[in-house]
């Protein structure tokens, strides 16, 4: 028997891009994105081997969060990157990693597919939790009143 499977998300692809490099040190290099990043480059063209670093952004809902002074702002949750740092030492910035901001200016860097899987299983318990919270909130409601 035939299983169907769903389609798997669409993530937008660009064609890889490729352009000449100057090295501080000196020499040069072409560099190529890779088809995911989506970043621009526009200052790339030159620098150390370092400096580089190829990547997608993803953006996280923004809740209306308590400001004493403004009353309530917009603070985006849950968004973050997929990075990779090609000339890193480093060998989790050197492969395709997960730079993911829980919460604005807090950072959970270098994340793996494994470390990622385990922080999405924990929001989604912690979202199931909520479910029951709220469902506690429905019925203090209706019999406070």
């Amino acid at each position: 028997m035939d299983t169907l499977l769903p389609e798997p998300a669409a993530v937008p692809s660009h064609s890889p891009r490729t352009w000449l490099r100057q090295i501080h040190s000196g020499g040069q290099i072409f560099e190529t994105c890779p088809a995911w990043c989506t970043d621009n480059h526009r200052s790339d063209d030159s620098g150390f081997l370092d400096d580089l670093s190829h990547g997608a952004h993803f953006n996280g809902p923004e809740l209306p969060v308590s400001d004493a002074e403004h009353g309530s702002l917009p603070m985006p949750v849950f968004a973050g990157r997929i990075n990779v740092d090609p000339y890193s030492e480093d060998p989790r910035r050197s492969v395709p990693h997960i730079h993911l901001e829980p919460f604005q200016d807090e950072v959970m860097e270098c994340l793996d597919p494994r470390e990622f899987a385990a922080v999405i299983a924990q929001v989604r318990a912690h979202c199931d939790r909520l479910d029951e919270v709220h469902a506690q909130l429905v019925k203090a409601r209706a019999e406070y009143r």
